[in-house]
């Protein structure tokens, strides 16, 4: 038996059946994005600005480690 879905969630599956094994590699990927509303726009640089800062100083691997999301790849 296979079944395919996200990294993070294949993870957590298998820690429910013993036995079960995650298979190197990827099938396919999951972008992720931040919105602002429509007539906004001037936030957008704080958005910019925020989103390369949680990336750079840590904070969405620290995010994404007390989630305990296992499987997911370093945004670039």
């Amino acid at each position: 038996d296979a079944y395919a879905t996200n990294k993070p969630t294949l993870f957590e599956m298998s820690d429910q059946m013993p036995g079960a094994r995650i298979l190197d590699g990827r099938w396919g990927e999951e972008h992720l994005a931040v919105a602002i509303p429509k007539g906004r726009e001037s936030g957008m640089e704080y958005v910019r600005r925020f989103v390369t800062e949680a990336q750079s100083n840590g904070l969405l691997a620290k995010a994404v480690e007390q989630a305990g999301l296992r499987g997911s790849i370093e945004a670039k």
